[in-house]
């Protein structure tokens, strides 16, 4: 780690050695030329410091191409880390790497890197978070990208994206907190509550409610996530949903039906409470659908009990 943090100090510090003092600024152009020369050789620390250049008033960049170069330079960032982590495996070693990018830009690429670096150590606060972020991006360069262009020949499948959510899900459930994109109205919110991306359409959304053992009380993270489903319905046009409650396999299949059901009720009355006034119908499922994680054997007997234990919510139950 120490190594690591040595590398990440130098970029920064060639970053700033770097930055050019010329007597006539050189024009944006010409700057670009050789940004674009640095990109294709991977030489990150000579684009950091024509990134800086590119910032000089009297280079003439317009706001829109800096932010573009931002953005390549962040991405140049995931290429250096790879280059380290192809070699040892070892993300949490050279994720300040990735985390040293993040100044340059937040590209969903980025965040979706950070997201499974802190998943494989089994942080999931920051994996959850880094994913919503990840796929709100994507979801944003999916419906603004040309289908001919090449941002969105580097979007993620339809298949891919579906893997991508399952993880992101996989997180939420077990993070201790929520902390989801905030909700606007007339802003898709995006990240677990996305609702379709090129053509995969998420009908089930694994709302991570939790709620305290054997009973219908919410969590202190099962109100976070009440009170963001309850602005998130009435920032929404959705008129009618359906709650489907989940428990794992411990007792019996009658107590964990009743279980199941008390508690997508229980979420029912907070949110009718909270002023939403759409059609809510419940469903209790027990222990009878597990959650199908991608990768089980990343987890713990407990791990996969929690990852049971949620509330999905149908958004147009009736199609």
């Amino acid at each position: 780690m120490a190594s690591v943090r040595l590398i990440v100090c130098a970029l920064l510090a060639t970053a700033a050695s770097l930055s050019p003092s010329f007597s006539v600024a050189r024009s944006c152009s010409v700057i670009d030329e050789d940004a674009r020369a640095a990109q294709s050789a991977g030489d990150l620390e000579n684009l950091i410091g024509l990134y800086t250049e590119a910032h000089d008033p009297a280079a003439g960049c317009e706001p829109l191409y800096l932010a573009d170069f931002g953005r390549d330079v962040a991405l140049a960032h995931i290429d250096r880390f790879f280059s380290f982590y192809d070699n040892d495996k070892d993300g949490a070693a050279h994720k300040p790497i990735l985390e040293a990018g993040r100044q340059f830009g937040e590209p969903w690429q980025l965040l979706l890197t950070l997201a499974e670096v802190e998943a494989e150590v089994g942080n999931t606060e920051l994996a959850a978070s880094y994913y919503q972020q990840a796929v709100r991006g994507m979801e944003t360069a999916s419906r603004s990208a040309d289908t001919q262009s090449g941002a969105a020949q580097n979007l993620p499948s339809a298949e891919e994206f579906q893997a991508i959510y399952t993880r992101m899900a996989e997180a939420a459930l077990l993070a201790e907190t929520f902390s989801p994109p905030a909700v606007s109205r007339g802003i898709d919110t995006g990240g677990l509550f996305a609702e379709s991306y090129r053509g995969y359409v998420v009908k089930e959304v694994p709302v991570p409610v939790q709620f305290q053992f054997d009973s219908v009380r919410f969590t202190a993270k099962g109100e976070q996530v009440a009170a963001y489903l309850l602005d998130y319905l009435l920032s929404s046009s959705l008129k009618k949903i359906k709650l489907i409650g989940h428990t794992d396999p411990v007792g019996s299949d009658e107590f964990n039906d009743g279980l199941s059901l008390r508690r997508a009720e229980a979420v029912k009355r907070y949110l009718e409470a909270g002023g939403y006034d759409g059609r809510i119908e419940v469903e209790g499922r027990g222990e009878s659908e597990p959650f199908e994680p991608i990768d089980p054997d990343r987890y713990d007997l407990e791990a996969k009990h929690q990852l049971d234990r949620r509330v999905e919510l149908l958004r147009n139950p009736d199609g």
